[in-house]
């Protein structure tokens, strides 16, 4: 059975991902005599499979230490704070239905070659022999320090200074999901006031946990009710952080990280500067790039590979058009909670992210997605390659072409049953006839 996906274990629970399964993660997972940290997202089957990875890692001698309810960014550095292993119980912005396991190894995701080894023993393979009574490992609770280290990190790492003296009002919407654990008094702390909708009621989903406009039309209502100054939403496990401005408008995407390349690229002053990104980097942040004499480096979509190649290239900042900011200053992962404090910081040293906003030149992009079992991918793939409509595609994460008119991309999710379509053009009605173009040959594949 496959486990792991392009983000950890992801599966609808407890059809596919019980107690049983995750305690043999937690066991494989494990070494004898290192620390092991578990956490969850706040899901209702979240404590269930907390504790069945913890049973699993303490079983094989692990010493297991508990910081419950917590950002997924928060237990990252946390394993790097005490030098062990990890094990995140997260779906991220997945309905309620499922849960996950993402694994973390000294402050990083966990490499292919961790999660291999897990799936395979999983699958049948001997998992690590279960340690004898005396090396039964314990379990300590340490949510509290935990989330001190992590407050402690992202307020070195703003100009709190410069917050502070603005003192912007914010409107955060956690989706009653992880963000809350940090984020609120984060904010505080780093010189905001605060209205939080939806950090109160935690494992109460009352909005989808993907951060679309569709799914936060409470938040640009606040924003417009209350007279913030900007709004922040964050994904089921916070490793996202999605910005509208002061009208309630959702940035975009593209605006939003061409805006964070911008001002990080400003802030390192570093000549030359490194970006990483990911195969759906979009035009604009191609210009912000080059207008800064920046180089782009590209990777295959996953926060893993952005992270490799940012210290692989000694790069100031990484990132991904879905919101998943990564700062080598920070945690090794996307750290929705510091994206965040980052445009707190850019508000109060800039001014009002609509005419922020507007200084980015943007070029129509459409993304879709089409419903495709993971068993039809790999064949699905083959198909819409073999008639490919455009120019020979790029292979490194899916099919991308480069054209005079902008770019394609067809690839399967790695986190989901769906085929993923994104294309960019210069003009609208070239965006469309091209999207209509590919549509019609990936639903032929899937059909």
């Amino acid at each position: 059975m496959a486990l792991f996906g392009t983000s950890g274990i992801r599966k609808k629970c407890p059809e596919e991902l019980d107690a049983a399964l995750a305690m043999k993660a937690g066991a494989a997972s494990a070494e004898k005599g290192r620390p092991y940290v578990v956490g969850f997202d706040g899901r209702q089957t979240g404590e269930m499979l907390k504790s069945a990875v913890s049973a699993g890692a303490a079983s094989a001698g692990a010493h297991v230490i508990d910081i419950g309810f917590c950002a997924t960014p928060t237990l990252a550095l946390h394993t790097q704070t005490v030098g062990g292993r990890g094990a995140m119980i997260t779906a991220s912005h997945n309905p309620p239905e499922y849960n996950g396991i993402k694994l973390f190894e000294n402050g990083r995701e966990a490499p292919k070659s961790i999660e291999s080894g897990v799936e395979k023993a999983v699958n049948g393979e001997k998992i690590t022999a279960a340690a004898d009574w005396n090396c039964a490992g314990q379990v300590f609770e340490e949510g509290k320090k935990a989330a001190a280290n992590h407050l402690a990190l992202l307020l070195k790492n703003i100009d709190t200074a410069a917050i502070g003296k603005k003192n912007p009002r914010v409107v955060l919407d956690c989706g009653n999901a992880a963000g809350a654990a940090l984020m609120p008094l984060a904010l505080e702390e780093a010189g905001c006031t605060v209205i939080a909708i939806n950090s109160d009621k935690i494992g109460n989903f009352t909005r989808g946990l993907e951060p679309t406009e569709a799914n936060l039309k409470e938040l640009s209502e606040e924003i417009l009710e209350c007279g913030a100054d900007f709004g922040i939403a964050h994904d089921g496990d916070a490793d996202r952080a999605i910005i509208f401005d002061e009208k309630g408008k959702m940035l975009g995407q593209d605006v939003q990280i061409a805006l964070a390349v911008r001002e990080m690229i400003s802030k390192s002053r570093v000549k030359n500067a490194t970006i990483v990104s990911t195969v759906e980097s979009s035009l604009a942040l191609r210009e912000i790039a080059e207008e800064s004499g920046a180089k782009l480096e590209i990777t295959p979509v996953g926060s893993l590979f952005v992270a490799e190649r940012l210290r692989k290239t000694k790069a100031i900042f990484g990132a991904e058009p879905c919101g998943e900011y990564i700062f080598p200053q920070g945690v090794q992962m996307p750290d929705g909670l510091m994206a965040g404090l980052l445009f707190a910081e850019i508000f109060s040293r800039k001014g009002k992210l609509s005419a922020l906003a507007g200084e980015i030149r943007t070029y129509p992009l459409l993304r879709e997605k089409l419903p495709c079992p993971d068993a039809k991918k790999m064949r699905a793939m083959g198909k819409i390659a073999a008639n490919w409509p455009f120019s020979a595609p790029a292979n490194s994460d899916g099919l991308r072409s480069d054209e005079k008119w902008g770019w394609a991309l067809v690839r399967p999710s790695g986190t989901e049953p769906i085929m993923r379509i994104t294309l960019e053009a210069k003009t609208e009605g070239e965006a469309k006839k091209r999207m209509a173009e590919i549509r019609k040959i990936v639903e032929g594949a899937l059909g």
